[in-house]
């Protein structure tokens, strides 16, 4: 028997205030902190429940919103403007790292084509004396041919 719409919301409000009561017990908030507020993610895992629940479920996501309040005015979760400085300075260094990330790549291509130009140029020589000795043979070839002398060089 599956469960209606309704029911696994409720199930899943029951799952969240069972896991706000297991960390009041323990008192281990720290652990759940992630940029300024509660890692969703990591909640919705021990709740086993989807992430968008948080997004979905209006009386989580009020539920979330108090308890994120309370733990605010607790001191436990830092200021609005505390956790925003911290979101943009993650952001920022996300950022930088990608940007840094790309450079590196960018570099080790240009490299690559350089060295792939370079064996370019070699084999292109390679060809070209390749063929002025096919050439030359070609030449020799076509003397002994008609003559049947061989030509000396």
């Amino acid at each position: 028997m599956s469960l209606s719409g309704k029911q696994i919301a409720a199930v899943n409000v029951n799952r969240f205030n069972d896991w706000i009561a297991d960390r009041e017990a323990a008192e281990d908030w720290k652990n759940y902190i992630r940029i300024g507020k509660l890692n969703r993610t990591q909640i919705a895992g021990e709740c086993q429940f989807a992430l968008t629940v948080f997004r979905q479920n209006p009386a989580i996501k009020s539920a979330l919103a108090s308890l994120e309040a309370r733990l605010r005015d607790c001191g436990i979760l830092p200021d609005q403007k505390t956790a925003q400085k911290a979101a943009k300075a993650v952001v920022e260094a996300t950022a930088l790292a990608s940007d840094k990330r790309l450079q590196s790549q960018l570099a080790a291509a240009n490299h690559r084509i350089k060295q792939l130009e370079e064996q370019n140029a070699v084999r292109k020589e390679e060809i070209k004396s390749l063929r002025a000795s096919l050439t030359k043979l070609k030449h020799l070839d076509q003397h002994l041919s008609t003559t049947g002398r061989l030509l000396h060089p």
